[in-house]
């Protein structure tokens, strides 16, 4: 009775462990070195699971698919791989719902059992459209998913699969590239319209370039996706295609956290100017630190608890019953302090050229890309992943959303092949 306690205190907690990395993944105030601490913390935990076996596997796992937890659903199927039950989290995966059914797909993800890769190969031979979609999805994050595989998926009914294949196949198959990227660059569907650019740009088609750029001209629900790859490929022509999207309030945030990839002079003095802003003062912020290399710490940024003058109040404490109360990643963000900012901004930035890409607060190449893969907060560093496999044609992947051992390992890898990175604008060399 007493190992069965220890088991579930140990499913409690790495169910607990896992919620906190899977925030932190997407956190803007985690480094990866921060993440990999809490993360050490969710697998001794797991491990703590796999010692007990099977009586762990009897008495704590199993009855964990029982809740509605996703994270204590992961931490289940996991253990339950590592003890080497494959066929019973297939099983499961077959037969759960559609919560239950992500929550183990992420475990497939991240699970190291010998031989999982074709077992779920063989999966997508099922007729369950929706089942097939959630494989995929894993053998694309697992890079387990053969070319020809992704090909077939590029048509496939269900969306999902649809924007996993696309994601996956860089550079796409010239057929595809040929017959079926108009078609997707067409999609009503903004996620596999969205996909459908970067495969195209990655291949270098002209037509998901022009196509870039008319999504961000239109301002609707293609414009989000658009509007980050105008920034991380475009030109400076074509940043002021973003600055003229600052007028629709709606839009304001999401230009601005496009902008700050940008790295363009004219991004830093629009996000200069947003400081003051309270609406969009955080992201400005950040926007301008991650271009600039300034790190928005005291006495650059007010002191934690501190909020300038207009600033809306923290969700947790609004008084209007129809205003959402989820924290929002960007809640996390220091209030810039904006007078020593533009102090510092008015002595630096004669050392900024228009015309040049900053990242950092470096001229931009391979090395400063892989470093900012490095040393970015964890949020951005997602971003910063898809324009290095844009730009590598799909030849270096940093899978920001592994374990983060897996990551420094491809991190190695991109930073040894730094020096061959294309740095010019995407629409350079298209066809």
């Amino acid at each position: 009775m007493l190992l069965v306690d220890v088991l579930e205190e140990h499913l409690d907690e790495a169910e607990f462990r896992w919620m906190q990395w899977e925030k932190a993944l997407g956190a803007p105030d985690f480094s990866l070195t921060e993440t990999a601490r809490l993360e050490a913390l969710l697998l001794a935990h797991l491990d703590g699971l796999v010692v007990g076996a099977s009586t762990a596997a009897e008495s704590v796992l199993r009855p964990a698919f029982e809740s509605e937890d996703a994270f204590r659903i992961r931490a289940a199927a996991f253990s339950l791989l590592a003890l080497g039950e494959v066929d019973e989290v297939l099983l499961r995966l077959r037969e759960a719902g559609p919560d239950a059914r992500a929550a183990i797909r992420r475990a497939l993800e991240l699970s190291e059992a010998p031989g999982l890769g074709a077992r779920l190969l063989d999966l997508l031979k099922e007729e369950d459209a929706a089942l097939r979609a959630e494989v995929l999805e894993a053998l694309a994050f697992r890079q387990e998913a053969p070319p020809e595989v992704l090909a077939d998926f590029f048509t496939h009914a269900e969306p999902r699969a649809r924007v996993a294949a696309l994601r996956a196949a860089l550079p796409l198959p010239e057929d595809a590239a040929r017959r079926l990227l108009p078609m997707l660059l067409d999609s009503p569907h903004p996620s596999i319209r969205a996909a459908a650019m970067g495969a195209g740009l990655a291949s270098g088609v002209r037509q998901a370039w022009e196509t870039c750029r008319a999504a961000v001209r239109a301002r609707d629900a293609h414009s989000l996706d658009a509007m980050v790859l105008l920034a991380i490929g475009g030109s400076e022509a074509d940043v002021s295609l973003l600055l003229a999207l600052l007028d629709a309030e709606q839009l304001r945030p999401h230009v601005l956290w496009a902008l700050g990839f940008s790295g363009r002079v004219a991004a830093m003095e629009t996000c200069v100017a947003n400081l003051e802003v309270p609406a969009v003062a955080q992201l400005a912020g950040e926007a301008f630190s991650a271009m600039t290399g300034l790190r928005l710490e005291v006495p650059y940024a007010l002191r934690p608890g501190e909020r300038p003058e207009g600033a809306p109040p923290p969700p947790d404490s609004q008084e209007d019953l129809d205003a959402d109360l989820v924290p929002r990643p960007e809640d996390e963000l220091p209030w810039p302090n904006v007078a020593t900012v533009k102090n510092w901004w008015d002595k630096e930035k004669r050392r900024f050229v228009k015309g040049t890409r900053y990242l950092l607060g470096r001229p931009f190449n391979g090395s400063v890309l892989v470093e900012a893969l490095e040393s970015s907060p964890m949020r951005r560093r997602h971003v910063l992943a898809r324009e290095l496999a844009l730009r590598s044609h799909g030849t270096l992947a940093v899978r920001t959303r592994a374990f983060t051992h897996v990551q420094r390992v491809e991190l190695a890898k991109a930073r040894a092949a730094s020096v061959r990175i294309r740095t010019r604008s995407f629409d350079s060399g298209l066809r």
